[in-house]
């Protein structure tokens, strides 16, 4: 181990070479060098933009899969009649986050019936396999992926014969400039080797400059169903094509997970009749997820990994981000003490991701009363979900938190950190009342309040869902007749050209 004046020697004699390295390339002298250094701002650490030029050469070459297949030095499909079609399903799973798990088990489970299981072969690309045991039907296969993706990427998309984005956040800044330049790089290889790609359920937000050009070039011939008429203005804006559907979590089911909620909560202390009211929360001051070389190696000198997300990219991280996180968690930790007091209820939190634990440590030091804890980390989507059906009341950071606990018309209080919560709670009514901000600096007493109007309208509020839910899975129907008829059509247009 370094002792930490030798860690400051080496980390000062790094930001110097970095300096001089800027100054010889043409970079303008800012006076405030360090500053920038640490916080990602050197030319260097701006590594997404290197991302989407490596990501260009990547789709250009992704065009010699086939040529190569010829003389067997490649793997090359191409569907024909009378063989089942190879759909390849490109998300954010393996990575523990219940809503995106919830997702593709669904959109498999809808997949599955539109076509039957013999007519399609539906893999999902995931970070991690283990992680993904059990959730899908025996035919369903997997295919593993990093963060680091420039070869596992054109690969698995010259294996099948359509790709289907299938998470929420294909288009945003909101957590990762990465993820979306990883989403137009599949489309962008779907394009060049003239397969169809669709993206399915999506959400896509403001993105100009750069990463907007990026979309605007390899997306173009991709379709887009978007989540909200908002999500439809910004992808228009870029020159893309589609229309607004929804989610295709809404369909999800679990029986055997809510059987299993009920049985684990009782060991975990609940006695069956009181309240339950379940709390998800996040770390919403984390974000955007960036990579930076100067982060990483001043990592590996004072070993000091806590704000790693995965090998080059960083959490964003500050004093004042660190204040607002501790605010935020105190006070809604504050309204559940509140409401447990009033109600005798038991605290359910809840960590609907894996990098949801920090949090959900911190609020659980804060409860006064009985509780229990739930990550994603240890428990599946099936067990999960099944706690979100076993509530009275929600209070919830998490979009999907409130969308797989909508199937019992419990009442849902939202603290958002951006619009899919504040869409969501607009379309089921819910706004006005019961919708909140992370950086609310009076949140405790805000949600107090809303949770004593839900307590006063809940059979008000659990007609509301159930007419919206209706709603929401007939939109998912609509989606999965459109998706078959583009299939059909795509490839008609395929022998039409031959």
């Amino acid at each position: 181990m370094l002792k930490k004046g030798t860690k400051y020697l080496l980390c000062k004699h790094f930001s110097v070479i970095l300096h001089r390295k800027q100054h010889k390339l043409g970079k303008k002298r800012t006076g405030n060098w360090r500053l920038n250094l640490m916080n990602g701002k050197s030319l260097l650490t701006r590594m997404d933009r290197l991302l989407s030029y490596i990501v260009r050469l990547i789709v250009c070459l992704s065009g010699w899969a086939k040529p190569l297949a010829r003389i067997g030095l490649a793997r090359y499909e191409e569907w024909s009649k009378g063989h089942p079609m190879k759909i390849l399903l490109l998300g954010y799973n393996g990575a523990r986050n219940t809503g995106a798990d919830a997702r593709v088990v669904a959109l498999t489970q809808q997949m599955e019936q539109m076509f039957g299981a013999d007519e399609v072969e539906l893999t999902v690309m995931t970070l991690d396999e283990n992680t993904m045991k059990g959730y899908f039907s025996p035919k369903i296969r997997l295919f593993s992926f990093t963060t680091f993706f420039f070869f596992s990427l054109p690969r698995a998309i010259s294996q099948h014969h359509v790709a289907v984005l299938c998470e929420g956040s294909t288009i945003t800044r909101t957590f990762a400039d990465a993820l979306t330049v990883y989403y137009c790089g599949a489309a962008g290889i779907a394009k060049r080797q003239g397969k169809p790609c669709i993206a399915y359920g999506s959400e896509v937000g403001h993105v100009d400059g750069w990463l907007g050009q990026l979309c605007s070039d390899l997306c173009s011939d991709t379709y887009f169903i978007v989540r909200t008429e908002e999500s439809l203005q910004n992808l228009q804006a870029l020159g893309l094509k589609g229309h607004v559907g929804t989610d295709t979590a809404w369909t999800f089911q679990t029986p055997e997970g809510e059987l299993w909620a009920r049985q684990q909560l009782k060991s975990d202390g609940w006695d069956g009749k009181q309240p339950l009211l379940g709390v998800a929360v996040i770390n919403p001051f984390c974000w955007p997820v960036r990579p930076s070389l100067s982060k990483w190696v001043m990592a590996w000198v004072t070993r000091d990994f806590s704000q790693q997300y995965d090998m080059m990219y960083f959490f964003s991280e500050s004093e004042e981000r660190r204040k607002k996180f501790s605010h935020y968690l105190q006070e809604v930790a504050k309204a559940a003490n509140q409401y447990q007091k009033e109600r005798n209820a038991f605290v359910i939190i809840l960590g609907m991701e894996r990098l949801d634990a920090e949090a959900c440590n911190v609020m659980k030091r804060q409860i006064e009363g009985p509780h229990g804890v739930y990550t994603s980390k240890h428990h599946d989507v099936f067990q999960m979900t099944g706690l979100l059906r076993q509530l009275n009341l929600l209070v919830t950071s998490r979009y999907h938190a409130n969308v797989l606990s909508m199937e019992h018309g419990h009442p849902v209080v939202a603290v958002s950190m951006d619009a899919r919560l504040d869409t969501l709670m607009r379309e089921t009514g819910l706004k006005e009342k019961y919708l909140h901000h992370v950086d609310d600096e009076h949140l405790s007493e805000h949600i107090t309040k809303s949770i004593h109007l839900a307590e006063e309208h809940r059979e008000e509020i659990a007609d509301t869902l159930s007419k919206s839910l209706v709603a929401y899975k007939e939109k998912v129907e609509e989606m999965s007749n459109f998706f078959k008829q583009w299939i059909k059509d795509c490839f008609s247009s395929q022998e039409q050209q031959a």
